[in-house]
């Protein structure tokens, strides 16, 4: 007899969608904001089971700690799985491949007491399938669209001004289509695209938009507004620090730098400083608007 399952759809991100069976009762507390609606579905969806089960990673070699939050661990086939670490008192899980690229699986370590929070192992599992089909990759970063369609991607850690740079644009300038305030997604065919995502930040930005991407600004505070341009040598070094570079995968890190000089080699690369105002943030768009023409 087969266990009964819930399945919990998210509307897809870059033409994937995200389905999350549900076995065992465990209950899922958010998967997407309640404004996400989506991209055209374009590719396969990635599936991610959810049960109670061994967490344990026996046969499975470590190769990336990331304290305290997780470690990366790499399968007997090279697929990549995470072990994601009980920081708060939850219960601890494993992520691991079924599928390369299609289907993953979320084994609980017990039963949890609640509804279980997806963040983590929904972006990692997407990035894993990004990865995997060779798409792109996700971005930590503030990304938005100019009035005539130019995408421009604010990559940079937490503190570098990504949220405050989103609610400025959201509260004072209407014609810029925002698509993250802190999870973007680029994918390359032909050129860089860049793409909103379900997973936003402090300012609760979840577009769903997409643009070519063809700026990359990078953001710092400042007393007065300025902007200047970036070599790509010192924008590849900065920006893929802000990437989900698969350094679990060594055999895919190629693709992944692939996308990396894409995006430094065909966009506009600035650095703009300004004060947290409403007509700073007017006067950079503007700026940048001129630069990318």
């Amino acid at each position: 007899m087969l266990a009964e399952s819930t399945l919990t759809r998210v509307a897809p991100v870059a033409g994937v969608a995200i389905n999350h069976e549900l076995m065992d009762g465990i209950e899922l507390e958010s998967v997407a904001p309640s404004d996400w609606r989506g991209t055209t579905e374009s590719s396969p969806p990635l599936v991610i089971r959810h049960e109670v089960g061994d967490v344990t990673t026996r046969r499975m070699t470590r190769v990336l700690d990331v304290p305290p939050w997780c470690t990366f661990h790499i399968d007997e086939r090279g697929e990549p799985a995470s072990l994601f670490h009980a920081v708060f008192g939850e219960v601890g899980r494993l992520l691991s491949c079924e599928e390369p690229g299609r289907r993953y699986v979320v084994r609980y370590g017990g039963m949890p007491h609640e509804p279980v929070v997806a963040l983590q192992s929904e972006l990692t599992a997407f990035s894993f399938v990004l990865t995997a089909r060779g798409l792109g990759l996700i971005a930590h970063s503030c990304a938005f669209v100019l009035p005539d369609g130019e995408g421009v991607l604010c990559p940079g850690i937490s503190g570098t001004g990504k949220t405050t740079l989103a609610r400025l644009l959201r509260d004072n300038e209407p014609a810029i289509d925002l698509l993250t305030d802190d999870r973007a997604i680029v994918t390359l065919q032909d050129h860089p695209t860049v793409w909103g995502s379900p997973w936003p930040g402090a300012a609760r930005v979840a577009g769903s938009g997409s643009a070519p991407l063809s700026a990359v600004m990078f953001i710092r505070h400042g007393n007065v507004v300025s902007l200047r341009d970036v070599s790509p040598r010192d924008a590849f070094r900065r920006i893929v620090n802000s990437l989900s570079m698969p350094l679990w995968e060594p055999a895919r890190c190629g693709r992944a730098l692939e996308i990396v000089d894409a995006i430094v080699s065909r966009s506009t690369l600035v650095e703009a400083s300004y004060p947290p105002t409403a007509d700073a943030a007017r006067r950079v768009t503007r700026e940048l608007a001129r630069a990318v023409r």
